[in-house]
């Protein structure tokens, strides 16, 4: 409890730092001093409960006077992978606006926020930031299922927002990584989880709930 409660008198939790280190060591050398600008800058850190599946970054008011990566578009910037106590993590780090935002960790760290990490953590760049910006996000593969359904769909079901590879975005829920395909006021969504070998679709009631693997037609449950 004491070493939470020294954040609100620090900027980063030790994982957050080490996570930090650990990318910088992969970033072309021309954009480190780009990064350590952008990490000193960093005045407010929001970690979502309940597991910390999700760290955000800011800069206040705003990042606009640093130097920002030439890229501009949102992408994954750099992956690492590490190991606490036995168990594997992985956090991804994502840009946006020519500024680093947010690490996406799974499973979620917060119970080893502070614990020595194992040897020989990994860490790979993902996307090289220092490229011109093409405009567009970064696309996300989508399950052929919902492919199919999108192709076929026509107006929007019931208020329900549909999304296809250049709109679906990435969650960190229940300790994993979900991308979500639609969403309706209310709120529900359905979503694919990411990194996994099957096409399975899931469902979700409420923000507060854990998604469950969708067990009926779609245009059943967007009536």
């Amino acid at each position: 409890m004491f070493q939470r409660l020294s954040l609100f008198w620090k900027r980063f939790s030790p994982l957050e730092e080490r996570l930090l280190t650990e990318v910088r060591k992969v970033l072309p050398v021309e954009a480190q001093a780009l990064f350590d600008a952008q990490v000193g800058a960093i005045n407010h850190v929001q970690r979502l409960p309940p597991s910390w599946g999700e760290i955000d970054f800011y800069c206040r008011p705003d990042w606009r006077r640093l130097s920002l990566f030439p890229c501009t578009d949102e992408f994954r910037l750099a992956e690492v992978k590490f190991r606490i106590a036995g168990r594997s993590y992985k956090a991804v780090l994502s840009s946006i606006k020519g500024h680093i935002f947010d690490f996406a960790i799974t499973p979620g760290p917060k119970a080893v926020a502070f614990e020595p990490w194992e040897p020989e953590p990994t860490c790979v760049l993902l996307r090289d930031p220092l490229r011109a910006p093409t405009g567009t996000r970064e696309s996300e593969s989508l399950p052929l299922q919902w492919q199919n359904f999108l192709a076929h769909a026509g107006d929007p079901p019931n208020g329900w927002v549909l999304y296809d590879e250049t709109t679906a975005y990435r969650v960190v829920l229940n300790n994993a990584q979900y991308l979500i395909l639609a969403e309706r006021e209310g709120p529900e969504f359905i979503l694919h989880r990411v990194e996994t070998n099957e096409e399975r679709l899931y469902y979700l009631k409420h923000h507060d709930e854990i998604p469950e693997p969708l067990d009926r037609e779609l245009e059943t449950v967007m009536r």
